[in-house]
Formats: structure tokens, C-alpha cells, sequence
């Protein structure tokens, strides 16, 4: 897995330099890892689903057919065997059926070796429909294809004036008054949750800023935290280790 921003801290104060040296506009896209991560179940789900497939429209339609001509044509032989015993000899046309009936047999033990073709269970087909086509194909594809979409479309960016865009609107540096960096690169609790942080805005609401999914938004949380904690954020979202230890944590409700 790849590793969120960097952690670590540093030893010198931060330059109050604003966000960044430079040109601070900043633009996410995905994560390699969830994306090639998202690519490989949905992958795979598309395999299970195609095989599911084929197993309710293909195999075991066609091992039903085979098994039920299986039996009719070892029971026809059976009987007509024991007719022959019986009467010495079967007429031209129990002979014919007889063939028919061993030539069937023939062909599907050709087909099926030495197993003899079992009728499939009552369960068989609905289980690869609704397990396989409609649980992998129809729902697991798109579960895993959609966030690779939807991330893509839809990025995180922070521009040279300092305004943050999100999918959900679009905020100017003054309405961005505090960010919570509680959670950001924690030794404890969910490790999900330390690949990210909050920004305040000013009345109040809270923007999620995921470095999971999101490949360069510890670049738009370390520029925030710099800018409003210039001593203990530097603009790659590490910690400066001369700071005070206290993490900022949001207005108090």
C-alpha cells in the first residue's frame, strides 16, 4: 500500500511563505492504489460473473438435458435387454431403439469420461444467477468501477488565490478559518481515518480532505495547516517538531 503524506517531522521553523515557494495551485486525481485496487475486484468480479454465465445459460442447462437422456436411454436398454432374455430376440424395431439408446449412452460417456452426468441441483441455476451475474456483474462491477469515476471527474483543487474546490462547491481562503488535523498521520484509532483531515469553514461545516483516494490532497492539507498553523505544519503536511505538541483540533462546539 502506498504510504499516506509523510509523517515525519522536522527540526527547523516553518517560513512564513504563505502556501507554497511558488505557483501553490494544486489539483488531485487518483490514488495508484486505489485505483489499480478498484481495477482488480472489478476485474475479478466481471471474471465470476462471465463464468456465472455460462454456467446458467450453458453448462448446466445442457448437463440437465444430458443427464435426464443419460437415464431414459440406460433405462430403454435395460428394459430392452431384459426382453431379449426373456423372449430370445426383440423385433426390428425394439433393435433400432435399443442402438439409439446405446449410441446415446456412447456419446455421453464420450463427452463426460468416465463420470456419469448428475442431475444439477434444484439451486444450481439461481445460485450463478444471483450470486455470480447479478451479484458480481451487475452489482460488484459497478461498486468498484464507480469511485475510480467518480474520482477522477470529480478532484480536489486549491488555487493560487488560496480557494478550495470540492466536488460539493467551492470555497475562498477567508471562509476556510481552521482545520482539524486530529486525525492526520495518528499512531492511533482507525487507521483509515490518519490519511485525513477536516477544513473548518467559517459557519461551521467540516470538508473531509482524503489522502486515501485522493493523490496529492496531503499537498492541499499541508498547505491549509501551513497557513493557518505556519509553526507546526509545514506545506507538505508535516509536523514540525519544535511546534508545541498540541494539535490543532477545530473551534470548540
Amino acid at each position: 500500500m502506498n504510504a499516506p503524506a509523510p509523517c515525519g517531522g522536522v527540526r527547523f521553523p516553518a517560513l512564513h511563505l504563505g502556501y507554497t515557494d511558488g505557483s501553490m495551485a494544486i489539483r488531485t486525481s487518483i490514488q495508484p492504489f486505489t485505483l489499480w485496487r478498484n481495477v482488480g475486484f472489478g476485474v475479478l468480479c466481471l471474471v465470476f460473473a462471465v463464468w456465472g454465465w455460462y454456467d446458467y445459460e450453458v453448462k448446466i442447462p445442457r448437463l440437465e438435458v444430458d443427464s435426464a437422456n443419460y437415464e431414459k436411454a440406460k433405462d430403454t436398454r435395460a428394459s430392452l435387454e431384459k426382453i431379449a432374455e426373456e423372449k430370445g430376440q426383440l423385433t426390428d424395431a425394439q433393435v433400432k431403439e435399443r442402438d439409439e439408446a446405446m449410441a446415446v449412452l456412447a456419446d455421453i460417456k464420450a463427452r463426460y469420461g468416465s463420470a456419469v452426468p448428475a442431475k444439477p441441483a434444484a439451486y444450481d441455476r439461481p445460485m450463478q444467477l444471483w450470486l455470480y451475474v447479478v451479484g458480481c456483474g451487475v452489482l460488484g462491477v459497478p461498486m468498484f468501477a464507480w469511485p475510480i469515476v467518480k474520482t477522477m471527474q470529480r478532484p480536489y483543487r486549491l488555487d493560487d488565490e488560496g480557494t478550495l474546490h470540492t466536488p460539493d462547491g467551492s470555497y475562498p481562503q477567508n471562509e476556510v478559518v481552521d482545520i482539524d488535523m486530529s486525525r492526520w498521520c495518528s499512531p492511533t484509532g482507525d487507521r483509515r481515518s490518519t490519511w485525513t483531515a477536516k477544513a473548518v469553514l467559517k459557519d461551521g461545516r467540516r470538508i473531509l480532505l482524503d489522502d486515501h483516494d485522493h493523490k496529492d490532497m496531503h499537498r492541499i492539507i499541508g498547505a491549509i495547516a501551513h497557513r493557518l498553523y505556519p509553526d507546526q505544519w509545514t506545506p507538505e503536511a508535516k509536523r514540525i517538531e519544535s511546534a508545541s505538541t498540541a494539535s490543532p483540533s477545530g473551534p470548540t462546539a
